[in-house]
């Protein structure tokens, strides 16, 4: 039973003998910081508890005066105010380390935090369960209260050594929730994720003894001792609000989407105006981003739309305004923000010249590949041969639909931080209107022009019922893919797809709509963008880049656009990259290589991971994640049911509308990796009733799902072209039943790494 301790409105302060102020009194005086000590029974004025709770005059932090025990099954609960609101806690905790036999056993140990009016939980504590490592480190919780391990923060805090341990529960008004342990914040508890509006009382509870581990010298005990509170004011965290950037009313918002097409020519060409011929501007926009120059410039546009500028010149200010360090809003950081330096904390951040490598400095919030070393600020001073990149970035609170699929929120899972970018490229001079923006990592700067195009190239392939609308992809391709890194942790949200499936999908679905009998003046849009998404990927290879490794499905859907620029623009080094860069990474290649499959096929996924390009070696990644369909179902460890996942969800069906474009465009020599194509063919041709029936048999692992099954692209319009265009072609669909040289899968089974 619950029992109210009766002597209201008397609090034991720090100073003893003194009382503070009851809670009733004016809000004035609830923003100052109430300190309780529990020297004596009436520090428990105003509390609720029930079972193992007391004061014990023989634990005080330090040796001095008393401490709060909470028993196995105690519960000792406070009342704040009336509404839940901002606030901040401080308590003391003494853990003496005790764990219960089995600590992987599911129970609760000793928890303590806020309490939300209608009940909610934030606490911390100890909790055991056989994926929670209870017995050396902390846990949080979010819940009702009772179902203690529905939602749950592991800490990374330990538990050593036994003693006191300060606990920190700061709601702030506007920033919301944040934990420290000993004055150091744990980023691991998300506020947002915590689902606190408020909060309008604390609670202690004790070891929550449970079925058989309820023996003696197994139960836990802890002490609390100086608890410190100061109430603030109502809670004004933004609410989340959610954008789609390719929704059908923000296409049509897209005044560049619908700007009039000219196919320029060779008959035809553009004049190159005079210098004197290009307007003379202070500053310049575009993508929500403005560039102010120290004086005025002469500027120009490339034929994608994008901006340059005749210099040398100096940028002395941009919009949104980059921040660093304590001029980013509390409210702003994310938990990767928190873990490094105010010094290296950044938003809406620039790059002069970013290299072809995997790491960026636009936004402290990027994971594994920022580097602050490559910091800047304004003012900064771009020559001819020099592009500039800047960003702005995601606030938290909102959540972006991505490319196609997926959901982008700042500081969640992999979700990159970075909204959208612009480049701004400088020149010696005025550039014709036809001329592509040379690739932003490319210092030597070449300059493609339009006229070239060799359009003659592009089929007029009938298009089906299910063609998606053109001018959205044309507006997937209109910003920069400024992505040089990986895992989609640096790429601007509206600007690219976000995942390997979706790039593939979204550049396999683009080259096959300019493979459709669309006029020219339909497809030249989406043709202009799309080469110059090829161009810039094509830059960063050329520049040194390694490459997108097979990695499940991340590392799709590069490749393409480099041989179709290439091919366009009569590039034969890019049109032909495997051969140009033969130790480029591309994740189409890596996971497909012929050989003996035990499905009978002749060509095989090469596994999760893939096949180096660089070393020949199957890349295992120490999971098993490499070559595996040349083993029966039965051999298959945890790595390789991965694998199989992996070419069932993530990587098959985004790479159909890519070999089907390239084979419309005859243009397999130049791609230079037959496996590819037949193993799409063999995706699309082989019916693998028996075979997903076997493997559920065999490893447990059910495949039999219409998603995950073969015979199928993920989009309809794709399954439809390729249904009524792949059996018009001269290449066989039946390859991946023939034999052909496998001494390469071999050998990267012998080398596997």
């Amino acid at each position: 039973m619950w029992k109210q301790i009766s002597v209201l409105g008397l609090w034991v302060a720090t100073v003893a003998g003194s009382s503070g102020p009851s809670w009733s009194q004016e809000k004035a005086a609830d923003e100052q910081a109430r300190k309780f000590a529990f020297d004596s029974s009436d520090a428990l004025a105003g509390w609720t508890v029930t079972g193992d709770v007391a004061v014990d005059a023989t634990k005080g932090r330090q040796g001095k005066g008393g401490a709060l025990k909470v028993g196995p099954g105690g519960k000792a609960l406070l009342r704040l105010r009336e509404r839940d609101e901002s606030g901040k806690v401080d308590v003391w905790v003494y853990d003496d380390g005790t764990t219960p036999e089995d600590v992987k056993a599911h129970r609760v140990g000793p928890r303590w935090g806020l309490v939300q009016d209608d009940g909610k939980v934030l606490a911390v504590g100890v909790l055991y369960a056989n994926y929670l490592g209870g017995n050396e480190g902390y846990t949080a919780t979010a819940c009702d209260g009772k179902s203690w391990h529905d939602q749950l923060f592991w800490l990374g805090v330990r538990r050593t050594p036994a003693g006191w341990h300060k606990w920190t529960f700061d709601f702030d008004a506007e920033a919301g929730l944040a934990v420290f342990h000993n004055d150091k914040e744990v980023t691991a508890v998300d506020s947002r994720k915590a689902g606190l509006k408020g909060f309008s009382a604390i609670a202690f509870w004790g070891d929550g003894v449970v079925g058989s581990d309820s023996g003696k010298g197994k139960e836990q005990t802890v002490w609390l001792d100086d608890l410190s509170i100061t109430l603030g004011g109502p809670v004004m965290v933004p609410a989340e609000v959610e954008a789609d950037p390719y929704d059908k009313k923000a296409i049509a918002a897209e005044t560049s989407t619908s700007r009039p097409a000219i196919v320029y020519t060779k008959k035809d060409a553009p004049a190159t105006p005079k210098l004197d011929e290009l307007p003379l501007q202070q500053s310049i926009s575009q993508h929500g981003i403005t560039w102010t120059f120290r004086e005025p410039a002469r500027i120009g546009r490339f034929i994608n739309g994008d901006w340059y500028v005749v210099g040398p010149v100096t940028i002395t200010a941009i919009e949104p305004k980059p921040l660093y360090g304590d001029e980013i809003p509390r409210r702003e950081l994310d938990h990767l923000d928190k873990e490094r330096r105010p010094e290296h904390r950044v938003r809406n951040g620039l790059m002069v010249n970013p290299p072809a490598e995997m790491k960026v400095a636009y936004d402290s919030g990027v994971r594994n590949w920022f580097d602050p070393s490559l910091i800047q600020r304004p003012p900064v001073t771009i020559k001819p041969g020099d592009s500039l990149v800047s960003t702005i970035s995601m606030p938290k609170n909102l959540v972006l639909a991505a490319q196609l699929r997926n959901k982008i929120e700042r500081g969640f899972d992999d979700s990159s931080p970075i909204r959208t970018a612009a480049v701004l490229t400088c020149v010696g001079g005025p550039q014709p209107p036809d001329a592509f923006r040379p690739a932003f990592c490319d210092r030597r700067q070449r300059i493609y022009l339009a006229r070239d195009l060799k359009r003659e190239l592009l089929p007029t392939a009938a298009a089906t019922k299910s063609m998606p609308n053109v001018r959205r992809y044309v507006r997937f391709t209109e910003r920069p893919w400024v992505g040089t890194c990986f895992f989609g942790f640096e790429e601007p949200v509206e600007n690219m797809p976000q995942y390997g499936l979706e790039y593939g999908r979204v550049v396999g679905i683009s080259a096959l709509l300019l493979c459709t009998n669309l006029t020219p003046q339909q497809k030249e849009p989406l043709l202009v963008n799309y080469v110059q998404v090829g161009i810039d990927i094509g830059g960063m290879v050329r520049s040194g880049h390694p490459g997108w490794t097979g990695w499940g499905g991340h590392g799709s859907g590069r490749k393409l656009p480099i041989v179709f620029a290439g091919l366009m623009l009569g590039d034969e080094e890019l049109a032909n990259v495997n051969r140009s860069f033969p130790k480029a990474s591309f994740g189409e290649d890596e996971q497909t290589a012929y050989g003996e499959c035990w499905t009978g096929a002749k060509v095989v996924f090469a596994g999760h991971s893939g096949i180096d390009a660089a070393s020949g070696a199957g890349r295992s990644r120490n999971s098993g994640w490499g070559p595996y369909e040349h083993l029966q179902p039965s051999e298959w460890k945890e790595g390789q049911n991965t694998s199989e996942a992996y070419r069932r969800c993530c990587t098959s069906v985004g790479w159909v509308a890519q070999a089907l474009a390239l084979r419309l465009m005859h243009a397999e020599k130049a791609w230079g990796h037959d496996p590819f194509f037949d193993y799409v063919d063999r995706w699309m041709h082989e019916n693998d009733a028996a075979f997903v029936k076997t493997i559920k048999e065999v490893t447990g692992k059910d495949h039999d799902k219409d998603w995950a099954r073969q015979g199928q692209a993920w989009d309809t319009f794709v399954n439809e072209m390729w249904a009524k265009h792949r059996p018009t072609l001269e290449a066989s669909t039946d390859g991946w039943k023939q034999k052909h040289n496998d001494d390469d899968y071999r050998t990267a089974i012998e080398k596997s790494q």
